[in-house]
C-alpha cells in the first residue's frame, strides 16, 4: 500500500511538471567544415563554406540539459573556429569559438573537439568566429528545447526558420570593397538576396495546418541586414528573444538585426474558408549602408502552404509596413528585476573613418581592434597577477578588466549614419536606457522594472544605449558589432572577466583542453605571455604598429546624399563631391 502511494504520489507529480525523468543527452557530430557549391535555385552557383558537403547547413535541435559536443575537422586552407551564440560558456569559456580571444582556431588539416552543456534554453545559433567566414556561409541555427515552455505558452508544434542575406561576391572581395579609403570603391552597390529556411525566399514554404498553434523560431544568421518577419492575416505573439522568455506579446512583425532571435506564436486559421487559402509571409530585408530607394526594404516573400493545390491570398500592404516591438516593452518570463547601480561604468564611442594604414576602418573610442599575438585568454591564465592590468593585453585589443560580481554598465554612442547590432559574449545584458545623441543626451526610453535582457542590441545611427550586466562568468569576452564585416574592420572590443577566479577554476579542473594548446603550437603560437608574447607589460613593437585615425575622421548620423552616391558609384571625381552635393547659385 505504502508502495503505491508513492507511485501515485510520483505520477502526480509528473503531470504536474514537478519532476522530469528525462535523461540528459549527448547530441554527437562529426563535422567537416569545407567548401561546397551551392547553387541558388537556378539564379547563381558560388563557393560557401559548407559541413560535410552540404549548406546551408541542417539547424542542431536538442533539449535542455543535453551536452553538445561537436568534433570539427577544418578540409580549409585557412583557420577556422565555432562560436555558439548567445551561450554563456559559464565555467568553459575556452570553448567559445573565439580566435584569438578564446583560442587559436582550428588550423587547416587539423581537429577541435567542442563541447558545450546545453543550459539555456531558446533560439541560438553556431557561426565561424575566424576572418569573415560567417559571410561566406558557415552558420547554421541551434534550437535548445524546455519541455515546460509547451505548456506555458500552448503552442502545438514547432518550426525553425533561419534568415540570411547571400552575395555573389565572395567574402573576400566585398571586404576589399568595404575596407577601400576611396568612397567610390566602398559606396558600389552590392546586391543581396535572401535565403529562408535554407531556400531562396521565393521558394520558401512555410507548411501550417488548421487550428493548430505553432512555434516558430526565427534567426537573423546573416552577415550584414535586419530582417522583418510577417505573416500576412496572421498576427503574431513574441514569446523569446536571445533565448530569454517573455510574457506573450501581440505584434504585426518582427524585426531582427544580424546576430538577433526570436520566438513567436502563430495561430493558423480554424475557419475552413480561411483555411482553404494560401498566404504569403514577409521575410523583407533592410539595411542602411546602403541609402538607394529601391534597397529599402527589399521584399521577399514565401508562402504559408495550407494545401499544395490552393490559391495564395495576398494582403494588400502586406509586410510593407514595417510595424515592430521596442525590445523595452517586453518583460521577461522570470520578471528579473533591474540590477543595482553600476561598480562599474565603461563608455563605448563607435566611429568609422580613413585610418593611417590607408583603410576604411571601425573603432571604439578611436580603437580600431586588432588581435593580439597571444590569446586573451592564455595571458590571463599565464600572466599571473598581471592579468588584471588591461595593458598586459595590448592597447589594439580594447581590452576592459572587470572585477568579479561587479555591475557594469556599458553605454554605446553610435556615431555612424547606420545601424550596429552589438552582441556580448558570455552575458544577457538588460537594456535598461535607450535615446538619441544626435542633440547631445536625450534620454528617450527607460526600462521597465524587469527590463528585457538581450545578448545582440541595435543600436541605430545617431542613437545610445546602456546596457547592464552582471560580472558573474569569469573569461574572456568580446562585445562587437555583428554585421561580419564591421568585425573585420575593427568595430569590437574586449572583456575580461575576473582573470583571478578564471586562473582558479582552469587550474581546479585540470587546466585547458590539450588540443586547444596544441593547435596553437601548431600554427606557431605562443601559449604564454602577454599580447606579444612576452613577460611581464613588455610588448616590444606591437603597439608601434597599430592604425590609428587620421585627423580628418568623420562622423556623421546622416548618410550620405543622393549625389555623393551617385559620384561615388559612377567614379565622379571625389574631389568635387561636395560642389556636386550642393551646387551653388547665381546671386543675380
Amino acid at each position: 500500500m505504502k508502495i503505491a502511494r508513492e507511485l501515485l504520489l510520483l505520477l502526480l507529480l509528473l503531470l504536474a511538471g514537478f519532476v522530469d525523468l528525462t535523461a540528459a543527452a549527448t547530441v554527437e557530430r562529426e563535422w567537416t567544415v569545407e567548401w561546397v557549391d551551392y547553387d541558388m535555385d537556378g539564379i547563381f552557383t558560388r563557393k560557401a563554406i559548407g559541413i560535410n558537403g552540404q549548406w546551408p547547413i541542417a539547424a542542431v535541435e536538442a533539449d535542455l540539459g543535453d551536452e553538445l559536443v561537436i568534433h570539427v575537422h577544418n578540409g580549409l586552407a585557412e583557420t577556422t573556429s565555432l562560436h555558439f551564440h548567445g551561450l554563456f560558456q559559464n565555467g568553459t569559456s575556452y570553448y567559445d569559438g573565439a580566435v584569438m580571444a578564446t583560442e587559436c582556431g582550428v588550423p587547416p588539416g587539423g581537429s577541435f573537439t567542442y563541447r558545450v552543456a546545453l543550459e539555456q534554453a531558446g533560439t541560438y545559433w553556431i557561426h565561424s568566429h575566424s576572418k569573415s567566414q560567417t559571410a561566406d556561409g558557415l552558420r547554421l541555427p541551434l534550437v535548445v528545447r524546455d519541455a515546460k515552455e509547451k505548456r506555458i505558452y500552448a503552442y502545438d508544434d514547432e518550426m525553425v526558420v533561419s534568415l540570411q542575406d547571400w552575395f555573389r561576391e565572395s567574402a573576400t572581395d566585398l571586404m576589399r570593397q568595404f575596407s577601400s579609403a576611396d568612397p567610390h570603391v566602398r559606396f558600389r552597390p552590392v546586391i543581396p538576396y535572401a535565403i529562408v529556411g535554407g531556400r531562396c525566399a521565393t521558394n520558401a514554404r512555410l507548411h501550417f495546418v488548421r487550428g493548430k498553434t505553432y512555434r516558430i523560431h526565427l534567426a537573423n544568421i546573416g552577415s550584414s541586414f535586419d530582417f522583418h518577419f510577417s505573416i500576412d492575416a496572421h498576427p503574431l505573439r513574441i514569446i523569446e528573444v536571445d533565448g530569454i522568455a517573455v510574457r506573450a506579446h501581440a505584434a504585426r512583425g518582427v524585426t531582427l538585426g544580424a546576430g538577433q532571435r526570436a520566438s513567436v506564436l502563430v495561430t493558423a486559421m480554424s475557419d475552413a474558408t480561411e483555411a482553404s487559402w494560401n498566404y504569403v509571409f514577409h521575410a523583407d530585408m533592410y539595411t542602411e549602408l546602403l541609402e538607394m530607394p529601391r534597397y529599402n526594404p527589399l521584399n521577399f516573400t514565401g508562402v504559408i502552404e495550407y494545401s499544395a493545390d490552393a490559391r495564395t491570398r495576398r494582403e494588400h500592404d502586406g509586410g510593407a509596413a514595417w510595424t515592430t516591438v521596442a525590445d523595452q516593452d517586453l518583460e521577461p518570463l522570470d520578471r528579473e528585476p533591474l540590477l543595482p547601480e553600476p561598480d562599474t561604468s565603461v563608455t563605448l564611442d563607435a566611429y568609422s573613418g580613413v585610418f593611417s594604414d590607408s583603410s576604411f576602418r571601425h573603432s571604439f573610442n578611436n580603437v580600431s581592434y586588432v588581435a593580439p599575438a597571444v590569446p586573451a585568454v592564455l595571458t590571463a591564465l599565464t600572466a599571473g597577477e598581471l592579468a588584471g592590468d588591461s595593458a598586459v593585453y595590448g592597447h589594439q585589443s580594447n581590452t576592459h578588466v572587470l572585477r568579479h560580481l561587479d555591475v557594469v554598465d556599458v553605454t554605446v554612442n553610435n556615431h555612424d549614419y547606420y545601424a550596429h547590432p552589438f552582441h556580448l559574449h558570455g552575458h544577457a545584458f538588460q537594456i535598461v536606457e535607450t535615446g538619441s545623441i544626435r542633440r547631445g543626451v536625450v534620454r528617450a526610453k527607460q526600462a521597465l522594472e524587469s527590463p528585457v535582457r538581450r545578448d545582440t542590441v541595435v543600436v541605430r545611427g545617431g542613437d545610445y544605449a546602456v546596457l547592464r550586466f552582471r560580472a558573474d562568468n569569469p573569461g574572456v569576452w568580446l562585445l562587437h558589432c555583428h554585421i561580419d564585416f564591421h568585425v573585420m574592420l575593427g568595430l569590437q572590443m574586449t572583456f575580461v572577466e575576473a582573470p583571478d577566479v578564471l586562473q582558479r577554476r582552469v587550474a581546479k579542473h585540470g587546466g585547458l583542453p590539450p588540443m586547444l594548446r596544441e593547435n596553437c603550437v601548431a600554427q606557431g603560437i605562443k601559449t604564454a605571455g602577454n599580447a606579444a608574447g612576452r613577460a611581464g607589460l613588455d610588448l616590444g613593437a606591437l603597439n608601434a604598429t597599430e592604425p590609428t585615425p587620421n585627423a580628418d575622421q568623420f562622423e556623421s548620423y546622416d548618410p550620405p546624399s543622393g549625389w555623393q552616391l551617385l559620384s561615388y558609384i559612377v567614379h565622379g571625381n571625389k574631389n568635387n563631391v561636395d560642389a556636386i552635393a550642393t551646387p551653388t547659385h547665381s546671386s543675380g
